[in-house]
């Protein structure tokens, strides 16, 4: 488990940490896993942001250092994705 604290442009930090869990990983953090759950899936452009943001907050790469490969299961809270890079 690693925990990371970065900030996403002036706002406040996103702290999060990565956990390997049975079938995939796991993202905890109370802001990212906010961010995820208010994002329009039926939305492209939602998706699309969630991506960016995911990049601008070291997240992405995080993931990819955990080990996290395209197809793995990522959890942000409630939330259960697919991951693609």
């Amino acid at each position: 488990t690693e925990i990371y604290t970065l900030s996403l442009h002036d706002a406040l930090p996103i702290c999060f940490t990565i956990q390997r869990e049975p079938g995939g990983y796991r993202v905890l953090g109370r802001r990212i896993e906010r961010i995820v759950a208010m994002t329009d899936f039926d939305n492209e452009e939602g998706a699309a942001s969630l991506q960016r943001v995911l990049k601008k907050t070291g997240i992405s790469e995080a993931l990819a250092k955990a080990g996290v490969h395209e197809g793995d299961t990522v959890r942000f809270g409630k939330i259960e994705l697919e991951w693609s890079a």
